[in-house]
């Protein structure tokens, strides 16, 4: 039987949390927010096959480190972000609250720079970053979490909560955020791309090998599109917000180089 995860929200932390947003509702405090994510990755993680593979790990590591570093949004940094590589030729990534990352071993593959697997972690850092995933689960405990508030004879904190059935597929159906969502994760991560030195009209690249991958293999990337809806208007909307950007000295912003992306997907490769 699946072990229960016990989360216990304070009164105090409803509104003006930190984060990018600091307004919006939301039971659960930046620590919350961490202790959430390393509670789920370790029940998730028994379902995993994580790889081992230092150099690739190294690469994805840096890579997220450089994002985090560079970020001009000072949310980012409140959150202890790590970097997982999942091994499964399904092509897709995810986060959990409070910095855990995962990326499969499909969706590397299917880049062909380290600016565009920049991209996929630009974007999931955001989810974290704009604290998504406790927004919605704020949003749908509002009502049970007012109730319980109401009834309080003393300004105690809330009794805890017990979420049944965190296993993978509860999780991933969990982060199946709204539109409004992704479309706020794809603003934050090109901000994010371009401040790091990586060319942020690569994010828009994926999502068009991706949808060529959904009309191809489409049971290869049904868990990511699922999630991570891949309209027309949706890529038009990045690569507008990439010309918008604001040049640097007059010059393009430059690729990150591609040798070390190359040498360490071919390393891979031969394990």
């Amino acid at each position: 039987m699946m072990r229960r995860i016990v989360l216990t929200l304070g009164l105090g932390v409803a509104l003006g949390c930190a984060g990018v947003h600091h307004f919006h509702p939301n039971f659960y405090s930046v620590d919350g927010d961490i202790r959430l994510g390393q509670q789920i990755s370790k029940e998730i993680e028994g379902e995993l096959t994580l790889v081992r593979h230092a150099a690739l790990l190294k690469l994805v590591g840096a890579i997220g480190q450089r994002l985090k570093e560079a970020s001009p949004e000072p949310a980012f940094k409140l959150f202890p972000y790590s970097f997982h590589v999942v091994d499964s030729p399904e092509v897709n990534a995810f986060a959990l609250p409070g910095g855990p990352v995962y990326v499969n071993t499909g969706i590397i593959e299917l880049c062909d720079s380290e600016d565009q697997l920049a991209s996929v972690l630009a974007h999931e850092m955001s989810h974290v970053a704009a604290r998504h995933a406790t927004e919605m689960l704020t949003t749908e405990n509002i009502t049970q979490l007012a109730l319980i508030a109401a009834i309080s004879v003393v300004p105690i904190p809330i009794p805890p909560i017990a979420w049944e059935g965190a296993k993978l597929g509860y999780v991933l159906g969990l982060l199946r955020y709204s539109r409004g969502k992704e479309a706020e994760a794809d603003r934050l991560g090109i901000t994010l791309m371009n401040a790091a030195g990586y060319d942020p009209g690569e994010m828009a690249t994926v999502f068009r090998k991706l949808a060529e991958q959904q009309r191809s293999l489409p049971s290869v990337v049904e868990r990511f599109t699922s999630s991570h809806p891949l309209t027309e208007d949706r890529v038009r909307a990045v690569e507008g917000q990439v010309a918008r950007l604001p040049r640097r000295d007059g010059t393009p912003v430059a690729s990150a180089p591609l040798s070390s992306f190359s040498q360490v997907k071919l390393m891979f490769a031969k394990d």
